[in-house]
């Protein structure tokens, strides 16, 4: 992958910024060091050819200014001289050395090498032929050029100077085995230091990297500890934060003050509707109650009517009730408490409730079966408003001609409060859902709602440690099981 391919994957959704950060800054350290590795490897090369071409032209000027030292009487030659090869071989000596080879031929005669008497490890010859320069030994120039022979390096250039009007190549061999060994190990010992400075780096870039994390850490930790009842007592102080984290600061606090504003006004005005509902609900209930009960001179016509009214109006109690316990609890005012209580004489208390309604279709586990010996801690009253409103939510899925069944089981640890219908259960994807505010299952269409009982029932558990979800049973229906924890009975306490 590229560097922009690398770049982008860091941007796909989740990543974090402190790793983003950390490779960033570890590709910057590798690509600097790496930069610096290749300056290492380039600049000596350089620096060698560069110096070799100074030498040869060194030479070349010596060789210029000694010209007439190394002439010889030549009767057949038109100016009576010639440049003597034994004179030339010696003044070529003067410049080699061990390590440096300088010969020379007349151009087009190859036959002609002056070579000095230097005891060393350079052999042209041998340099020439193994890599096929001798095809060079015509007119063309070349070099330098890096030759390797069995691990020993030697760094050669050919030239050309006019000596007595005659063209002279001249060839210029070095043995640079002992500097490229010496750059070798300066090369490893950069690459250690680079990657010993690379670690070192990451550690301090992590470092610091952790530490310049940690104000949004800390203001991600406000911001998740936010809620409906402590949007006055969440504002985050950016007094002693970073500059760049203040102007957001600011405008959080400046959004909790309006969100506090807002839901102080909401809460006030849910609290006063539902205040001001339950007086006239409450004299409907009961002046239709009273009529129903003397209902011997209306005919069915009338007494179904009422009925409905009735039953609506009921329904419409439940709901201002359940509205203004969702607020409250919102809003932190809902008062709960936390003590043991029996499992049976919940259930016994929210049948003997609910069976007027329903009649003969509410049924509840035997406390033969040991229900009665089970007991739980939470809030008493509250687990029958919440078994209450699962047993009319189950009542208005299930048929007609179907019961809805009260039962308890527990392990060591827990007690599970189940309320079970047969109606036609709860969809997988819908099983999170309805447990939500205003939210109901895919399936519930023909089925009036408002979505606020189950979201009671959910928040009421958890304010009492517990938790609440809806399963399918084997053989069709849904069962909502209530868990709470369980205790000893208050006698053996």
């Amino acid at each position: 992958m590229n560097a922009k391919g690398a770049w982008i994957n860091f941007r796909h959704p989740p990543y974090s910024i402190r790793r983003v950060l950390e490779r960033t800054s570890l590709m910057a350290v590798g690509l600097g060091y790496g930069l610096l590795l290749l300056f290492n490897l380039q600049l000596p090369a350089e620096q060698r050819r560069q110096a070799q071409r100074e030498d040869l032209d060194y030479v070349k000027a010596i060789l210029r200014q000694s010209k007439d030292l190394i002439l010889r009487a030549d009767s057949v030659s038109a100016s009576e001289n010639s440049i003597d090869p034994l004179l030339l071989k010696r003044l070529l000596s003067d410049f080699s050395s061990f390590r440096l080879l300088i010969s020379m031929h007349p151009k087009g005669f190859e036959a002609g090498f002056v070579i000095p008497d230097v005891r060393g490890g350079i052999n042209l010859g041998k340099i020439l032929a193994s890599y096929g320069l001798q095809i060079y030994q015509g007119d063309a120039k070349y070099g330098p050029v890096l030759i390797d022979i069995d691990s020993v390096y030697y760094l050669i250039i050919k030239d050309e100077i006019e000596l007595h009007g005659n063209t002279w190549n001249i060839y210029l061999v070095e043995d640079i085995s002992r500097q490229i060994r010496q750059q070798e190990i300066l090369t490893w010992v950069l690459i250690l230091a680079a990657l010993l400075a690379s670690m070192v780096t990451l550690l301090l870039t992590r470092t610091g990297i952790r530490r310049g994390l940690e104000p949004l850490q800390r203001f991600g930790s406000v911001i998740e500890s936010v809620s409906s009842g402590s949007l006055d007592d969440r504002h985050f102080d950016p007094k002693y934060e970073p500059v760049e984290l203040k102007p957001l600061a600011g405008s959080f606090n400046a959004l909790l003050d309006r969100l506090a504003e807002s839901w102080n006004r909401q809460r006030k005005f849910a609290n006063a509707l539902s205040h001001e509902l339950r007086t006239p609900i409450t004299l409907i209930i009961g002046y239709t109650s009273r009529v129903l009960r003397r209902s011997g001179s209306l005919s069915d016509a009338q007494r179904h009517q009422l009925t409905i009214v009735d039953d609506e109006t009921r329904r419409l109690g439940r709901l201002i009730t359940d509205l203004l316990d969702i607020a409250r609890e919102e809003s932190g005012s809902l008062v709960m408490t936390s003590a043991p209580f029996s499992a049976f004489e919940v259930l016994e208390q929210v049948f003997l409730l609910n069976r007027g309604d329903y009649e003969t279709r509410l049924n509840m586990q035997s406390s033969s079966n040991g229900v009665d010996q089970i007991w739980a801690l939470g809030d008493h009253d509250r687990v029958v408003q919440c078994l209450s409103n699962l047993i009319e939510n189950a009542f208005k899925y299930s048929p007609a001609d179907k019961r809805v069944e009260l039962s308890c089981s527990s392990t060591h640890e827990y007690v599970m409060l189940q309320v079970r219908d047969h109606g036609p259960g709860v969809p997988e994807a819908d099983q999170e859902l309805i447990f939500e505010q205003f939210q109901r299952g895919s399936n519930t269409a023909q089925q009036p709602g408002s979505g606020v009982g189950l979201a009671l029932v959910r928040s009421l558990v958890k304010r009492m440690g517990g938790r609440v979800w809806v399963e399918n049973a084997a053989d069709g229906g849904a069962i909502f099981v209530i868990e709470l924890q369980r205790c000893q009975p208050l006698q053996q306490q």
